[in-house]
């Protein structure tokens, strides 16, 4: 009985035995963990599967949706179109073509004063500077010009005197000589552009008369009207419609264009005023077509 207590009580097995069992447990616990891991894998695959499906169809429907709002807009220029069909059939036409009353002294006038408002001028204070700036480049004109005449006449060992005026001559000939302001240019100005501006509320009061009494009585726009700034004026907006609808009858007369269906013609490619008006009333009846 004793050698069988002894045994039992032995530290050696006592801890062989402990150890087995942290083996065991160990062996089960990475089980466990590749099981997770597994687990986890397949979980992510899945969700990512999930995902590129959910993405795909996000994809097809951006694409049926934009498959749709391209037939709305063929729709919608169909409805323009057969509209005007039914409306030419029976309802007269305006006429915004054809402007007798318009005279091409006006037109001229117009054009002046843009192109006098596109002229420098000079304020008194500028002028009185470029005057000043003027003078002192005649005065250094004259010098230079007697320091070229010395450079003949000088003596061999005058060499600096002569380097001097060469150099007096150099810097004259790389400068450019002020514009010297003309006052009867200015005065000229300034009675073009007064007369461009009254010409220009003239010729807007006929053109915009015109406009009025085509939308009272419910006239047929032409084309390139209804092309620019839509077959209505929007609500609350019909001062604004009508002023730009003024302007862009006016840039044709003014520049010429006879397009049917190009409301602008072909855009200006110089800078300017002209430039600056083609660019506004697109953007302005871009933003009537909208609304």
């Amino acid at each position: 009985m004793e050698d069988v207590a002894v045994m039992n009580i032995d530290p050696v097995k006592a801890l062989d035995d402990k150890v087995e069992r942290l083996k065991k447990d160990l062996r089960s616990l990475g089980e466990r963990v590749d099981n997770a891991q597994t687990d986890a894998a397949q979980q992510q695959l899945s969700t990512t599967n999930q995902i590129r499906d959910t993405t795909r169809k996000i994809a097809k429907t951006n694409d049926r949706l934009t498959e749709l709002a391209e037939s709305v807009h063929r729709l919608e220029r169909l409805l323009v179109a057969l509209n005007r069909k039914v409306r030419a059939s029976e309802t007269q036409k305006a006429d915004f073509d054809t402007w007798p009353e318009i005279e091409k002294s006006l037109l001229a006038r117009i054009l002046a004063g843009q192109e006098a408002y596109a002229r420098k001028t000079f304020t008194p204070q500028e002028a009185k500077d470029t005057r000043k700036a003027v003078a002192e480049y005649d005065r250094a004109a004259l010098a230079a010009i007697d320091a070229a005449e010395a450079l003949t006449t000088l003596p061999p060992n005058a060499e600096a005197l002569w380097r001097k005026k060469y150099r007096q001559w150099r810097v004259i000939r790389s400068m450019e000589r002020p514009e010297a302001p003309d006052e009867n240019e200015h005065a000229g100005d300034s009675a073009a552009k007064s007369a461009g501006n009254e010409a220009v509320g003239r010729a807007r009061e006929l053109i915009r008369a015109r406009i009025e009494d085509a939308v009272a009585r419910d006239l047929l726009f032409p084309a390139w009207f209804e092309n620019m700034l839509g077959p209505a004026a929007p609500p609350g907006k019909a001062d604004d419609w009508l002023y730009t609808a003024t302007d862009v009858v006016l840039y044709r007369l003014l520049h010429d264009v006879t397009s049917p269906a190009n409301a602008l013609g072909r855009a200006p490619q110089e800078q300017g005023h002209r430039r600056d008006l083609h660019d506004r009333l697109i953007v302005e009846c871009a933003e009537y077509r909208k609304a």
